[in-house]
C-alpha cells in the first residue's frame, strides 16, 4: 500500500512537470510573435497556454492579443469604426505585465491612426470652366447699348457669333487695307508683327488650340485682333469660342486686352 501511494505521487509530479513545460513553451511562442506584431499567432499561443494553466498573465496577454488581432483586421478592411472600438477597448485595458503594457501602448497608437484615417478628405475645388464663361457672358450683356456703340471692341453677341461661324475653319482672309496715315507708315509696325506680339502675349505656345485673326483698326489706329478656338460639336458641326480681344499700339508695340 505504501509503495502504491509513492507511485501515484511520482506520476502526479511527472504530469505536473509536463503541463508546466507546455505552458512555458506556448507563452514563449506567444511573446516572440508579439515582437513580430503577429497578433493572431500570438493570441493562438496564449490561448493554448491559458487552457493548459489559466494564469493571470496568460489571460491578460490572450485578451489583448485578440483585441489587437481583430482590430488590425478591421483596419486593413478599412472598417475604421469597428477597428476604433477594438483599439479603444485594448487601450483602456489595465495591464500588469510588460508584454501587456506594450500591447496597450500599441493599441493607443493604432487608435490615433484609425481616427486620422476615418476623417473624410476635403473635396477638391472645381476647376474653372463653364461658370467662368457664364460670368463673362453676363458682363457683356450688362453693358449698355450706348457704351457698345462708343467702344468698337464691345459688340452685340448675335452678329459676332454669325461672323465667327463664317470664319471658323477657313484660312485667314486676305489682308485688309490698313487704316494708317501715310505720315506714320514708316514708324508703324506691320500687322504680321502685331499678330506675333499678340501670340506671345496670349501664350500661344502653351495653348496650341488657339487661333488669331485681325478684325479692324480702332479709332486710335491700333490693330484689333480676335483670339479664339474652334469647338467641335457633333450635332452642329462646330463653333468658335472667343478667348479674348487684344489691341496693339502701332508705334509703341504695346499689347493690351480690349474689354
Amino acid at each position: 500500500m505504501k509503495k502504491l501511494s509513492v507511485f501515484i505521487l511520482m506520476m502526479v509530479f511527472i504530469v505536473s512537470g509536463c503541463t508546466t513545460r507546455v505552458y512555458d513553451s506556448n507563452m514563449e511562442l506567444g511573446k516572440s510573435q508579439l515582437k513580430e506584431e503577429n497578433y493572431l499567432e500570438a493570441y493562438e499561443a496564449f490561448e493554448l497556454a491559458y487552457e493548459d494553466d489559466p494564469t493571470a498573465e496568460a489571460k491578460e496577454l490572450m485578451d489583448l492579443s485578440e483585441l489587437l488581432s481583430k482590430g488590425m483586421k478591421k483596419f486593413e478592411e478599412q472598417d475604421f469604426d469597428g477597428a476604433q472600438a477594438l483599439f479603444q477597448e485594448a487601450a483602456a485595458y489595465k495591464a500588469k505585465y510588460k508584454e501587456g503594457k506594450m500591447m496597450v501602448q500599441k493599441a493607443s497608437e493604432m487608435l490615433k491612426e484609425t481616427e486620422d484615417a476615418s476623417i473624410e478628405p476635403v473635396e477638391e475645388d472645381m476647376e474653372p470652366g463653364e461658370s467662368t464663361d457664364d460670368e463673362e457672358g453676363e458682363d457683356v450683356e450688362a453693358i449698355p447699348e450706348s457704351e457698345a456703340e462708343d467702344n468698337p471692341a464691345v459688340k452685340t453677341e448675335t452678329p459676332k457669333e454669325a461672323q465667327k461661324e463664317e470664319k471658323a475653319g477657313q484660312e485667314e482672309p486676305a489682308e485688309e487695307k490698313p487704316v494708317v496715315d501715310e505720315k506714320e507708315s514708316d514708324q508703324s509696325i506691320s500687322k504680321d508683327t502685331a499678330e506675333q506680339l499678340v501670340k506671345d502675349f496670349a501664350k500661344f505656345d502653351e495653348n496650341p488650340q488657339l487661333q488669331i485673326q485681325y478684325d479692324h483698326d480702332d479709332e486710335k489706329g491700333d490693330y484689333i485682333f480676335q483670339v479664339f478656338e474652334v469647338v467641335n460639336d457633333s450635332n452642329e458641326g462646330g463653333h468658335t469660342a472667343t478667348w479674348g480681344w487684344y489691341g496693339v499700339n502701332k508705334k509703341t508695340k504695346e499689347v493690351y486686352e480690349v474689354m
